[in-house]
């Protein structure tokens, strides 16, 4: 095997006479001659020690070239293009080509080298070979697209989707028309491992560069809609899921926001000129897609939903965690014009059912994350709900005020004028009220509980309509003092239930599956049964409207207490076969350690506001941790086997497993919140502030998801214990698909992974969701003190104090006595 030195004095790589930066070695390192490629296995496996010959500390590194392979010892300091420039001169290599046509490649990742990890890959002992350069590549691939051989296209688009993430080959690519080539395959393709590799390599363009979106037409849109209503196998509908997401994010209200006409693409980079605000829709632009433009698509396809929700189903768990993983972000970037419709139909074909059923299946973690998502966005949806005003210009509402009405098969009744009943001798209609509202302008009733009250109203109606006239007729019958008016104890019940679930602040901080939000109807319909029962047995007159409201209370907060763990018949069982006294009994011990002002709707709405300040303040010191950065360990394979977790140890040329030399990584947010830059370390040392100690980054538009090993063994696990002891319980990884791992944590402690996995989530605006108890656990101590703050107003702004008391006045007669205190 030849050797050969690359360094700025030594342009001549005959013999290698001189060594980078090590001055003169008199003898040459190896015999000067060339091996062949049988021979590279031999050089590749001692490729990480030293020579003989070397100096102490030099990392030789082989390169091979088709059937020939020699030793380089190269500097680090020189540019990659002046690396190939001496290496083509190398006789023993017998590169012929000029060197403009050549690139340097990792031999066993394939990884391009270029001058910002040439220095790591050459520390590190790896091997290079010597090949096309991207443009090539580009130019070779682009031909190979427009043949319509199916084995040509197969190798094809399986090279190209390693390829199209480097941007100097994806440059070239998109100027020759690759993608187009790319777009109009995936079109002709169905059901193949050639479509899953034409899907994924442009779900990977997509994922890494904003250039050569316009080529993604409708009809692109309207094929991969159709592959996922259609297709079963993983590896066509991962990438066809991923498209379709990073094109729902990709509307106008998701534009980045501009600083005069200009966007910083990262902390330490020149910024680059974006479309103006309102052209973001060009044909250009990356941001002219969004919920909008696929939704367009999907109803086309009258299939594709319920798809989805039967995938829900399915025992294949990467099947189920794609198909939820879409559903939440078409929930979280539906547009307000949709926002109806499409969450209407997502309840009709029985989405949150199935997602319930999911909680019970016992999956493991793979879908826990998106689960909590999807509970969130429920949360989310009830909340726009509850906001939303109803009236009589809205014909849907209007049909449901006339089903109420009409399923209670009563007349409604109009006082003689004259009257006792009537007001100022004007005859009075008595239509709403006798179903028990307040008003006959019965919108002012929804006031509070908006579409979310009636839409309730309209549901337990609709779930047995014979018992509701049962109930209306048995009220109507009764003198006006001892009824219980259904509608304002529907409406009640339905407060409270959002108050039990914090609706209001449309937020929730909840780490637990919580089925029964999933069925808030039918939950609602167990609570009023329950209202209208403790009403009859406990004999209550209108005046006691609010005591049978606060007994309601008690027991939907018993009812729903680790809701996670009980079934649809015990909270059945809690709400129908209650007695009244026992109920009674608790919620008078209730009371004595409760202060029953904070029920008030006045105290609710200050909460739900200090509810959304407190979140947001503890997602800013989340963040701040992360851009502070922190010290983890390099997860070991072994701590990563039941996880399924990609693990970060090496492999040597042998295929052996080895133990990472670099144990410890430091990792930092870089300041436009876009990347995590890091480096690895033998041990930890101090970092300087900035990123020029860190030359790794991870992009974070990339990660699809935070894989947790169990949030809820992290918070057992003691802050003091070693790192070593919690390796098992403090692991989480940054996935860019369900199998694919960026980076594998360990943090040292519990509170650096509640810090860092509710910051990651929260960084990355899909959903913000809590995953550990201790954040949840921040963000309500610090609502309750805000609380009680505002109640004390400890500030006494508004407490007049006198500065002295003035004497009472004398008894103007003896009629009185001294009262025993």
């Amino acid at each position: 095997m030849a050797a050969a030195t690359v360094s700025p004095r030594s342009p001549d790589l005959g013999s290698g006479s001189r060594l980078a930066g090590a001055g003169v070695v008199r003898s040459p390192l190896l015999n000067d001659r060339p091996t062949s490629s049988g021979s590279a296995g031999t050089a590749k496996g001692r490729s990480s020690s030293q020579t003989p010959g070397a100096p102490n500390g030099t990392k030789i590194n082989t390169v091979t070239y088709r059937n020939a392979t020699i030793k380089a010892l190269i500097d680090p300091s020189l540019p990659v293009g002046d690396v190939i420039r001496q290496l083509c001169a190398n006789a023993h290599l017998g590169v012929q080509e000029p060197p403009a046509l050549f690139a340097l490649r990792d031999d066993e990742d394939e990884e391009l080298i270029d001058d910002s990890n040439m220095a790591r890959k050459i520390d590190a002992g790896r091997n290079f070979k010597l090949c096309s350069s991207p443009t090539i590549e580009a130019v070779e691939m682009v031909d190979k697209l427009s043949s319509r051989d199916e084995r040509t296209l197969k190798m094809a688009t399986y090279t190209l989707q390693r390829l199209i993430r480097e941007q100097p080959f994806s440059a070239e690519f998109l100027n020759r028309g690759g993608l187009e080539e790319l777009v109009e395959i995936s079109k002709t393709l169905s059901g193949s491992n050639t479509l899953a590799y034409t899907l994924t390599s442009i779900q990977n363009l997509m994922e890494s560069s904003d250039e050569g979106w316009q080529s993604l037409d409708s009809a692109f849109i309207k094929k991969v809609v159709n592959t996922l209503a259609t297709q079963e196998r993983i590896n066509v509908c991962r990438p066809a899921t991923a498209i379709l997401k990073k094109l729902v994010v990709s509307g106008p209200d998701n534009a980045p926001q501009e600083q005069e006409g200009k966007v910083v693409a990262e902390g330490d980079a020149p910024a680059r000129t974006e479309a103006k605000a309102g052209d973001v829709q060009g044909s250009n632009s990356v941001y002219r897609f969004g919920f909008d433009v696929v939704y367009r698509e999907v109803e086309r396809e009258p299939d594709f939903l319920s798809t989805l929700m039967q995938r829900l189903s399915s025992a294949d768990t990467t099947l189920c965690l794609y198909s939820l993983s879409l559903i939440n972000s078409l929930m979280r970037h539906v547009s307000d014009n949709l926002f109806d419709a499409f969450t209407s139909e997502l309840e009709r074909l029985g989405v949150s059912k199935a997602v319930a059923r999911l909680m019970d299946s016992n999956r493991g973690e793979e879908l826990t994350s998106s689960i909590l998502e999807y509970q969130i966005n429920v949360i989310r949806v009830a909340h726009h709900r509850l906001r939303t005003s109803v009236t009589p210009t809205d014909k849907r509402h209007v049909s449901a005020l006339s089903y109420l009405w009409l399923q209670a098969r009563i007349p409604e009744t109009t006082t003689a004028e004259g009257s006792t009943q009537s007001f100022g001798g004007t005859a009075q209609k008595f239509k709403w009220r006798r179903l028990g509202f307040e008003h006959e302008n019965v919108a002012k009733d929804f006031v509070r509980t908006g579409w979310l009250g009636l839409e309730c109203c309209e549901h337990f109606v609709r779930n047995d309509p014979e018992a509701y006239a049962k109930i209306i007729l048995e009220q109507v019958n009764r003198p006006s003092s001892r009824r219980c008016p259904w509608g304002r104890a529907s409406l009640e019940v339905v407060e409270i239930l959002c108050d039990h679930y914090d609706i209001e602040s449309g937020y929730s901080t909840s780490t637990r599956f919580q089925p029964l939000l999933l069925s808030f109807h039918r939950l609602h319909s167990l609570a009023l049964r329950f209202f209208l029962r403790m009403w009859y047995e406990s004999g209550a007159a209108a005046s006691d409207f609010a005591r049978v409201s606060a007994l309601t209370r008690s027991q939907v907060k018993e009812a729903l207490r680790d809701e996670s763990t009980k079934s649809w018949y015990d909270v059945e069982h809690d709400f129908l076969q209650s007695d009244y006294r026992i109920v009674r009994d608790r919620q008078m011990r209730e009371l004595e350690v409760e202060d029953d002002f904070s029920s008030k709707p006045s105290i609710r709405n200050l909460r739900a506001r200090l509810y959304r300040e407190s979140y947001e303040f503890v997602r800013q010191q989340r963040i701040q941790c992360l851009l502070e950065g922190a010290w983890f360990r390099s997860a070991p394979s072994n701590s990563l086997a039941s996880t399924g977790l990609a693990p970060t140890a090496s492999r040597n040329s042998k295929g052996f497993v080895q133990a990472n030399p670099r144990p410890w990584r430091f990792y930092r947010l870089s300041p436009n919140k876009k990347y995590l830059y890091y480096c690895e370390a033998v041990e930890r040392g101090p970092i300087r502030s900035g990123l020029d100690d860190l030359p790794e980054k991870i992009d974070l538009n990339q990660v699809t998801d935070i894989s947790l090993q169990s949030a809820a063994a992290a918070n057992a696990t003691s802050a003091g214990n070693g790192a070593d002891s919690t390796t098992g319980n403090l692991t989480f990884s940054l996935l860019r698909a369900p199998d694919v791992s960026m980076a594998d944590f360990v943090a040292l402690n519990a509170s650096q992974y509640s810090e860092w996995t509710d910051g990651l989530s929260m960084l990355r605006g899909e959903g913000g969701m809590v995953s550990t108890k201790e954040t949840a656990d921040y963000i309500q101590m610090l609502t309750d003190i805000g609380v009680k703050v505002k109640l004390l107003d400890l500030t006494g702004e508004t407490v007049d104090i006198p500065s002295a008391v003035p004497p009472p006045p004398l008894p103007v007669s003896t009629s009185f006595f001294f009262a025993d205190l």
